[in-house]
């Protein structure tokens, strides 16, 4: 009988347990994913991409499109993330945020396609489907 008791005790003990840890789990803040994909469109060149942040120190390495070759990383949004990108083909490179407010309100979404051309660097509004000229290949 005493037995009967003790385990009703450890299964209230059990729910009690249950529930607040669910409770908290629903408090926790959920990190957002941001994704940056660039996209060579470069006619017949090779284009070199490579993304950092400072803080805390992360460096996505170079990576090397073909023509028509795409990359894409992703990140979990917090107030430290503010990758800087650089693409180069040939002689020329353009340095330029990726992960700021103002870029990501510009993607439309957080999905931000770059389209890197002959002409300069272009950023897709995913809200529009249309790519804005953002920045011309600097020597």
């Amino acid at each position: 009988m005493k037995s009967m008791g003790i385990a009703k005790l450890y299964c209230l003990a059990l729910v009690l347990a249950l529930a607040l840890g669910l409770s908290s789990a629903a408090r926790a803040p959920r990190l957002r994913k941001h994704y940056v994909k660039f996209i060579n469109n470069l006619d017949n060149k090779v284009l070199n991409v490579n993304c950092k942040n400072l803080k805390p120190y992360i460096d996505l390495n170079l990576h090397i499109l073909l023509p028509k070759e795409e990359y894409e990383f992703n990140y979990e949004v917090t107030r430290d993330m503010n990758f800087t990108c650089n693409l180069r083909h040939g002689f020329t490179s353009q340095d330029f945020t990726v992960s700021d407010a103002p870029t990501k309100r510009e993607c439309g979404g957080n999905h931000c396609i770059w389209k890197a051309e002959d002409t300069g660097i272009s950023l897709l509004n995913r809200k529009t489907n249309q790519y804005k000229y953002k920045y011309g290949w600097r020597k």
